[in-house]
Formats: C-alpha cells, sequence, structure tokens
C-alpha cells in the first residue's frame, strides 16, 4: 500500500510540475502581450527610438525609386534636386507633424483592441500637409527667382507703332518661353531685364507679349483664364520694370493649376476629412479582400484578445499558484519534501526559460532580418531604404518581445533555489508547526 502511494504520489508531483511549467510559460507570453502588445507606448517608443520620423526624410524619401512619386506630390514642379525634393516635403509635411498623426492612430487602434472604442479608426489625417503645398511651393519658387541671372538684353529702341524692333520682338518671344515652361512647371535660370528698358518699351513689350500668350495653344486653358483676370497684378511689376517680381506673380499664376491638381490626385486616395485610412489602403491593395472584411477580421480578434485574457488571467493563476501549492499538499505532512519537490520544479522552470530567453534574444534579430528580406525580395519595387527602415522597427519590437523573458524566470529560478535549499534545514523551523513533520 506504501509503494502504491508513493507511485501515485510520483505521477500527480509529475503532473504538477509540468501543469507549473506551462502555467510560467503561459504567464510570459500573456504579460508580454498585455504589458506591450496592447501598451500604446511600446509602439510608440520602439518607432521613436529607431529615429524612424526623421529617417523617412534623411533615408527613405532621398532613394533614387521614391524620386519620382516625390515629385508628384510637389506638383511636377521642376524641383532642381532630389534633396531640395526631400527639403520641401520635410517642410510641408514636418516629422512631428507624421509622429503626432502615426501615435494618434496607434492610441486609436490600442484603444480598440483593449475594447475601449467600439470603432477602429487606423488613419493619418492629412489635412493640414495638403493645406501646406500651395504656399511651400510659391515660397521654394520665389526662392529660385530671387537667385536667376537676370541678363541685359541691350539698347531697344521702341515707338507706339508696335514692335518695330526686332530686338523688342525677340524680347517678347524670350517671355513668352518663360511663361510656357513655368507653365510646365520648370524654374527658369536666367531672364531678361525690363528694368533697362524705357517705360515705353516696357509697355509695348507687355502688350504684344500679354496678346500672344493669352493665344497660345500651349497654356491650360485655367491659366490663360487665370492671366487673363489677373491682368492688372501681372502688368503693374511689369511698366515698373520689376523683372524678379513678373516672375514671381506670374509663377504663382501658372503654377497653381500644376499644384491644385497634384493635391486633388492625393485626395482621391483619401477618404473624407483627408484621412489616409490605413484599413481601406488594405482593402485596396489585396485584390482579394476589402475594407468591410478587413473590419470584419479584426473585430474577431479583438473578440479572441478579449476571451483570452480574461481566461488566460484565471488559468495562469490556477495553473501557477495553484500547481505549486497542490504539489506542495501532495509531499504534506513533510515539510522538507513539501518545499523541495516545488523547488526543484520552480528552479527547473526559471532555469529553462532563462535559457530560452537569451537564445531567442540572440536568434530573434538575424531570424526577422530574413524575413524582411526575403519578404522585399518578391516585391522588386520595395526601395532598400524602406527595407532597412522596416527592418529595424521589427527588430526592435522581436528584441523587446523577447527581453520580457528572461527576468520573470530568473525570479523564479531564485525563488526555486531559495526553496530548495531551504527544504535541507527544515529542522531549525518545522518544529514551530506542529502538524508538519
Amino acid at each position: 500500500m506504501g509503494c502504491l502511494f508513493s507511485i501515485v504520489r510520483a505521477v500527480l508531483g509529475l503532473g504538477l510540475a509540468v501543469v507549473v511549467f506551462v502555467g510560467f510559460g503561459l504567464s510570459l507570453l500573456l504579460t508580454n502581450f498585455s504589458d506591450k502588445l496592447l501598451s500604446a507606448d511600446f509602439y510608440k517608443d520602439t518607432i521613436a527610438a529607431q529615429d524612424t520620423y526623421n529617417r523617412i526624410y534623411d533615408e527613405v524619401l532621398v532613394d533614387d525609386k521614391l524620386k519620382e512619386k516625390s515629385a508628384e506630390f510637389l506638383g511636377d514642379i521642376k524641383v532642381v534636386s532630389h534633396q531640395e525634393i526631400v527639403d520641401l516635403l520635410r517642410e510641408i509635411m514636418p516629422p512631428e507633424y507624421i509622429q503626432q498623426e502615426v501615435e494618434g492612430s496607434i492610441d486609436r487602434t490600442v484603444d480598440y483592441i483593449n475594447d475601449d472604442v467600439e470603432t477602429l479608426e487606423a488613419y493619418v489625417d492629412l489635412t493640414v500637409s495638403l493645406d501646406n503645398v500651395k504656399p511651400v511651393m510659391f515660397n521654394y519658387l520665389e526662392t529660385k527667382i530671387d537667385e536667376l541671372e537676370v541678363i541685359d538684353p541691350g539698347t531697344i529702341s521702341c515707338s507706339l507703332d508696335g514692335l518695330t524692333d526686332p530686338k523688342l520682338a525677340n524680347l517678347a518671344d524670350d517671355y513668352i518661353d518663360q511663361f510656357t515652361s513655368m507653365a510646365d512647371g520648370e524654374v527658369p535660370l536666367a531672364v531678361p531685364s525690363l528694368n533697362v528698358l524705357e517705360p515705353l518699351c516696357r509697355e509695348v513689350l507687355f502688350a504684344g507679349f500679354y496678346d500672344s500668350l493669352l493665344s497660345s495653344t500651349e497654356l491650360p486653358a485655367e491659366v490663360t483664364r487665370s492671366l487673363r483676370e489677373q491682368r492688372g497684378r501681372l502688368k503693374a511689376p511689369f511698366q515698373a520694370g520689376e523683372t524678379l517680381e513678373v516672375l514671381k506673380v506670374a509663377s504663382k499664376l501658372l503654377t497653381e493649376p500644376l499644384i491644385d491638381e497634384a493635391v486633388a490626385q492625393v485626395r482621391q486616395n483619401l477618404k473624407e476629412g483627408d484621412r489616409f485610412d490605413l484599413i481601406y489602403q488594405l482593402g485596396q491593395w489585396d485584390n482579394e479582400s476589402s475594407e468591410a472584411q478587413i473590419r470584419s477580421d479584426i473585430a474577431d480578434g479583438r473578440d479572441f484578445v478579449s476571451r483570452a485574457r480574461g481566461f488566460g488571467d484565471i488559468a495562469i493563476l490556477i495553473m501557477m499558484y495553484g500547481g505549486t501549492v497542490l504539489m506542495a499538499l501532495v509531499f504534506f505532512p513533510k515539510l522538507s519534501s513539501m518545499l523541495r519537490w516545488p523547488g526543484i520544479v520552480l528552479f527547473i522552470t526559471g532555469l529553462f526559460y532563462f535559457i530560452a530567453g537569451k537564445i531567442l534574444e540572440s536568434k530573434v534579430p538575424d531570424a526577422l532580418a530574413d524575413v524582411v528580406q526575403t519578404g522585399a525580395g518578391k516585391v522588386s519595387d520595395v526601395p532598400p531604404s524602406v527595407t532597412d527602415l522596416g527592418g529595424d522597427i521589427l527588430i526592435s519590437f522581436g528584441l523587446q518581445m523577447t527581453d520580457g523573458f528572461t527576468g520573470p524566470a530568473m525570479s523564479i529560478l531564485v525563488i526555486g533555489a531559495i526553496m530548495f535549499g531551504a527544504s535541507f534545514f527544515t529542522i531549525f523551523f518545522g518544529r514551530f508547526i506542529p502538524f508538519l513533520k
């Protein structure tokens, strides 16, 4: 009978050891899940720690593969260098603004997963950025115009009869070419001076040049209409001989349709309120799914997370702590065994998960780097800069997730070691507990 009881006790002890081992593993997973994956600060701090919002400009947007897309956002105005494009985009959409919008989206998403709100709103509001495009581009054009070389056209004679001097006719053609080029988004490099001309020459030049410009078939209809409506704004600096001011006024009239069209094209892919809605965009990119289906899948996932968290807390409490207590009771009333065997189990459990955590910390970065490289390799048009930034963020997420394993594992290991050690000294304190041996 005593032998049978010993076998039953051993089997129960082994079974409870497995329960404690699994329970602690679940506690690590759920603790990391709750404290990190369900915390907005975890995502915000990780993204910010990689200097993501500055690297978008310093590394991603300077990539040659993104040059065309970046230029489109600026209205296809022929910005001199790619770096200037990036600088303009930084001014239109500052890193601080992107960070504010991204972090706001993270807060709303985590609130949704945590059942704090009923509707998932993962979006970036681009209203301010789109409103910035026109003033920023106008300011850029004025800056470039201030840098133009003003060329002396030479001596030109004029009369009230019209463009009698061939040089004046050539000058009118030069200005028509300049205006036509600006309407195509090109920034001029040099311009003939108006200031050196006599007032009569400027008046005659403007009349001939302006009429020819309005009859040009190379200008878009909206540009021609704008020039006709704003004749006075253009004529005043022209007759005053303010060469650069003429181009500054003209630059707004000629390029505004280009900029408006670029902004309108961006808005076509946005939802109401100029929102870049991530869920909507995923539905557009994935031909096999839709926005409604994605939202339904996320809602199902939220319900599962909610149930898992509620069940997980109870299960861990029962498995981890209940299992340890029951194991001690299996060896009742012998105090040394009640401490020794649970101590051994806790020590082994802590040691295993501590080693596993260290292994994960060393292996996860390489594994995630491989995932990023493999995924990027399947999409040929992904710029290397995007892959590098995405990889750094993903690896940082992975490292922080595995980092939560070693601390609790070490605590359990130490507790187990203390219990195991104490089991050899029960003679000193066991006498104070009369119902134990």
